[in-house]
C-alpha cells in the first residue's frame, strides 16, 4: 500500500448539544386544590460521534487496493449507474457490508490514504442515515453514496480512492431520540506508483457524427476487471440540445473484450442519439488505479456534435438500398449485395470510415481490386462502394463478396453524404451479424445485453 503523510486529513468531530430545564419545587396549592403547573423537563440527546476508519482496519474482503492478491476475485460491491440510490439504514432491505472490523481512528490526521484504499466511517451513539463521498477535484464525478452496514453503525465507499486527490465527505446520522446531525470532513490521498496508461477516443473534439456513433475509449494497456467499476463510475456523459438545454438520453458504458491486451470501454444510447445534439464527456482518470501496477495517465474531456439523422437500409431480397434523412427518403438505389456463397450480414452496422480510393483484398476469395467511393460499415470486410462491373446485376441479383455494390454515380452520391456513426442496416440475407463479427458491434447487442457489460451491473 502506497503511503505518504497527509496534512489535510480531518477527523470527524462530535458536537454535543445538551439542554435541560430544572423543574420548580412544588409550591402551595391554589384555592381550587390544584397545584401550579411545573416547567417541563426537556433534554436533547448527544449528537452521534462519527470517526474515520483507518483503511488498514477495513475488512480486507471489503477493500480493494493495488496491493491486494492479484488472484483474488473479490472486489467492492458495484453500484448502479449514476452513483446508485442513497443508502438509508432504517430502509435497507438487503444486508450491506459488515461494520468495519477495526476501531475507528480517534485522530484522522494520523491516517494515511493510498490510491485504491477503501474509505470508511464508523458512528457511535446513533446510526448512519446517509453519507456522500465527493471528489473535490472533479465536480462531474458522481458522489459515492457507499453502503451502510446492517446495524447502521458502519459505512464504506463503493469505489476505491484515486491517487493524489482531495476528497470531501458528508455524513447524516440519526441519534437515539430521532434527531438528525451532520458531520463533514476532508482528506487527501498519496500519489500513485507504477506506470501510467493513456486513454484515447475514436471521436475527436468538435467532430460531427451520425446518430449511431458509439463513444469508444481505447486504453494503452489493460484495466483489470476488479478495478473497472472504480473507473466506470467516474465517467459521465451529458447531452444538450441546440440551445444548450439538457436532453434526457438513456445510455450506458460497456466493457468489450480486450484487443491485444488493451482494454476498451464503449458508450451507446439505448436508442440512437437525438439528432442535432451536443455531447460532453468527462473522463477524470488521472492517477485512478487500473491494476496493481498501473494507473490513469491524465484526465480527458470530449465535446462533439450529433448531426442530422441519416439511416440506410440495404435489402438483400429486394436488391435495393434506401437512405432516409431526418425521416425523409432521399435515395433509393438498385444494389447488389453478397452472393449466396459470400452473403452480406443482416444486422445494424455503422459507417466507420470512408476513402475516395481503396483497394479491396481478400485472401479467402483471392482478389485485390481497386475501387472508388468506399464506405466501411463493419471491420469484417463489408463496405458500400462503387462497382461498375456489377451494374447489370444491381437491382436484380446479389453477386458481391459481401459488400453493397452501387454504380459509380450512386456510390459517389452516398459517399458524399455519409459520416462516421451513420446507421446502416442490412436485411433479407441468410446470415446475421454476431457480437464476434467485428470490433465495433455495439448495435448488435440488445439494450439488455449491453447493460450487462457494465462493470456496475448488479
Amino acid at each position: 500500500m502506497l503511503r505518504r503523510p497527509s496534512d489535510a486529513l480531518v477527523a470527524a468531530t462530535a458536537v454535543v448539544l445538551l439542554s435541560a430545564c430544572t423543574a420548580q419545587q412544588p409550591g402551595p396549592q391554589s384555592t381550587d386544590g390544584t397545584r401550579p403547573t411545573d416547567s417541563a423537563t426537556e433534554a436533547t440527546a448527544a449528537a452521534p460521534v462519527v470517526e474515520v476508519v483507518d483503511p488498514d482496519e477495513v475488512d480486507a474482503g471489503d477493500q480493494k487496493t493495488p496491493a491486494d492478491d492479484p488472484s483474488s476475485e473479490e472486489g467492492s460491491e458495484p453500484g448502479s449507474g449514476g452513483g446508485g440510490a442513497e443508502a438509508s439504514a432504517p430502509e435497507q432491505t438487503e444486508p450491506g457490508p459488515p461494520a468495519p472490523s477495526g476501531a475507528a481512528g480517534t485522530d484522522a490526521a494520523d491516517i494515511e490514504f493510498a490510491p485504491g484504499d477503501t474509505f470508511a466511517l464508523a458512528v457511535t451513539g446513533g446510526e448512519f442515515a446517509s453519507v456522500e463521498l465527493l471528489d473535490a477535484d472533479h465536480s462531474a464525478v458522481p458522489a459515492d453514496p457507499g453502503t451502510v452496514s446492517e446495524d447502521g453503525t458502519g459505512w464504506q465507499a463503493r469505489a476505491g480512492l484515486a491517487g493524489g486527490a482531495s476528497y470531501e465527505w458528508r455524513a447524516v446520522t440519526t441519534a437515539a431520540d430521532g434527531s438528525e446531525h451532520t458531520t463533514t470532513g476532508t482528506f487527501e490521498t498519496s500519489a500513485p506508483a507504477g506506470s501510467t496508461v493513456r486513454a484515447r477516443s475514436v471521436i475527436a473534439d468538435d467532430d460531427t457524427v451520425g446518430v449511431g456513433a458509439p463513444i469508444i475509449i481505447n486504453f494503452g494497456g489493460s484495466v483489470d476487471e476488479e478495478f473497472r467499476d472504480d473507473v466506470e463510475q467516474r465517467l459521465s456523459v451529458a447531452v444538450t440540445d441546440e440551445d444548450g438545454e439538457p436532453r434526457e438520453v438513456d445510455g450506458g458504458w460497456a466493457w468489450l473484450p480486450n484487443i491485444d491486451g488493451h482494454s476498451r470501454i464503449h458508450y451507446r444510447p439505448a436508442e440512437f442519439w437525438p439528432a442535432h445534439s451536443q455531447v460532453a464527456v468527462d473522463l477524470p482518470l488521472e492517477d485512478v488505479p487500473f491494476s496493481e501496477s498501473a494507473h490513469g495517465g491524465k484526465d480527458m474531456t470530449l465535446d462533439f456534435e450529433i448531426g442530422r439523422e441519416q439511416i440506410t437500409v440495404a435489402d438483400a431480397k429486394t436488391h435495393r438500398m434506401t437512405v432516409t434523412r431526418n425521416g425523409e427518403e432521399v435515395m433509393d438505389f438498385p444494389a447488389s449485395l453478397g452472393a449466396p456463397r459470400s452473403p452480406s450480414y443482416n444486422g445494424m452496422h455503422i459507417v466507420m470510415s470512408k476513402a475516395e480510393s481503396y483497394t479491396m483484398t481478400s485472401e479467402q476469395w483471392g482478389y485485390s481490386t481497386p475501387v472508388t467511393h468506399a464506405v466501411r460499415i463493419h471491420n469484417n470486410g463489408e463496405f458500400i462502394h462503387a462497382a461498375p462491373w456489377s451494374v447489370g446485376s444491381q437491382g436484380s441479383a446479389n453477386v458481391s463478396h459481401g459488400c453493397i455494390n452501387l454504380s459509380t454515380e450512386r456510390a459517389s452520391e452516398y459517399y458524399d453524404s455519409a459520416m462516421y456513426g451513420d446507421p446502416v442496416e442490412v436485411t433479407g440475407s441468410s446470415v446475421d451479424l454476431t457480437v464476434d463479427s467485428g470490433e465495433v458491434a455495439d448495435w448488435v447487442y440488445t439494450w439488455e445485453e449491453w447493460q450487462e457489460l457494465s462493470a456496475l451491473a448488479d
